[in-house]
């Protein structure tokens, strides 16, 4: 796209120039023609020089022409890039606001299963606690036992 607006530019220039030198030519040739009309030089000469002057002015014309084309094209062209750069800028935010809002949401996510991780912790640590009072209770039980069938044989 780039490219093509230098290359519209460099055309421009060139048709600028040409159309310089063309005037420029217009100009000597309308000069050299009322020199000619004042020094009463062949007449043979006079509607060559016309020629030659019409011919210029249809070439300045086109010239001209393809110039305001190439302008046109010109504009187009740096709306067309204006209109994509506005739409890279709208998503490169959209892009920014997305990874904004993901890194937002991993954080939350890593807190939870930070929060998960010590929930687990505290229940293994209630489990162990609570098997060993089972333990405990387990042995105090067959104690009392034991001592129910020493009394029952005693007796």
């Amino acid at each position: 796209m780039r490219a093509e607006l230098m290359q519209e530019r460099s055309s421009r220039q060139d048709l600028e120039c040409d159309k310089i030198s063309l005037e420029r030519q217009a100009k000597e040739l309308k000069a050299r023609l009322a020199n000619s009309e004042g020094s009463q030089k062949s007449s043979a000469s006079l509607p060559q020089l016309e020629a030659r002057i019409r011919e210029l002015e249809d070439r300045l014309q086109t010239e001209e022409r393809d110039r305001s084309v190439l302008q046109a094209s010109n504009r187009k062209l740096e709306r067309k890039v204006k209109e994509l750069s506005i739409q890279i800028d709208d998503e490169k935010q959209q892009v920014s606001d997305e990874k904004d809002q993901l890194s937002l949401r991993v954080k939350a996510l890593k807190r939870q299963v930070d929060e998960s991780e010590e929930e687990i912790e505290r229940l293994e640590t209630a489990k162990k606690k609570a098997l060993r009072e089972v333990e405990e209770l387990q042995e105090a039980s067959d104690q009392q036992e034991a001592r129910i069938k020493t009394l029952e044989k005693d007796l």
